[in-house]
């Protein structure tokens, strides 16, 4: 998971909400004229188009458009607070939106992620949101995809989200291997550093790569072990 910084409210949606101010039954999640489009977009942007819960790669909306299609073809808009809450404005609180994986528009059925939270209420329990500051430091990382809770609060998160969803492990070990190994070979351990802080920064169109809190954990791991092993071969080369 990596610390989202919620940007300001659409225009589009704080518009329908003034709009519909005379008739607050309106007011609900997905009502007449409800800007699902402009709300995807916008959390697209905020998070770099990454899903929020299991940092999976979200389309851009570029991508879509080329495709001749809108947002919900790259994700769907899950609510922090679930919608069975029925808490009044809850469910438009642009503050308790996130974009999210699997898209809207896709019939993939997954265990992890949003789809295995459901219904569960942060506030009933121990959760990581990942609008909370260093939301990274409640988890730890390794080469192999694996995830572990460093905190109380990570540990609950992992079950509630199934990060450690074999699947999503696999996907993860997938992406790192690949980085580290762009060519069969691991990365030298300045390498590695350089990536560790690449893939930590977006793109010219905005996108991080995904799972990139996991690549930079392991680079900087990688890097780690590399520049032990030089050191002891050069204290055995002195002690000769």
């Amino acid at each position: 998971m990596r610390s989202i910084v919620k940007g300001a409210e659409p225009r589009a949606l704080i518009q329908w909400k003034a709009d519909n101010a005379q008739t607050p039954e309106n007011l609900v999640y997905g009502g007449g004229g409800f800007p699902a489009e402009a709300v995807r977009t916008a959390l697209l942007a905020e998070q770099c188009h990454l899903c929020a819960y299991t940092m999976k790669r979200l389309k851009t909306v570029a991508e879509c458009q080329e495709q001749g299609r809108d947002t919900t073809d790259a994700c769907h808009i899950e609510h922090l607070l679930p919608q069975a809450r029925k808490a009044p404005g809850e469910d438009i609180d642009y503050r308790n939106m996130v974009a999210c994986y699997p898209p809207s528009r896709s019939k993939i059925a997954c265990g992890y992620g949003a789809q295995a939270k459901g219904d569960f209420d942060p506030t009933t329990g121990p959760f990581v949101s990942p609008l909370s500051s260093n939301a990274e430091r409640h988890f730890e990382l390794d080469a192999r995809g694996g995830i572990t809770g460093r905190t109380p609060e990570g540990m609950a998160t992992i079950q509630v989200l199934r990060l450690d969803h074999a699947a999503l492990v696999n996907d993860r070990a997938a992406v790192i291997r690949g980085a580290l190994r762009p060519k069969g070979k691991p990365l030298s351990a300045a390498a590695a550093r350089r990536l560790a802080g690449e893939v930590m920064r977006p793109n010219q169109e905005g996108c991080l790569p995904a799972h990139c809190v996991a690549v930079a954990s392991a680079a900087l791991a990688l890097a780690d072990r590399a520049e032990r092993r030089a050191a002891r071969m050069r204290r055995q080369g002195d002690t000769r």
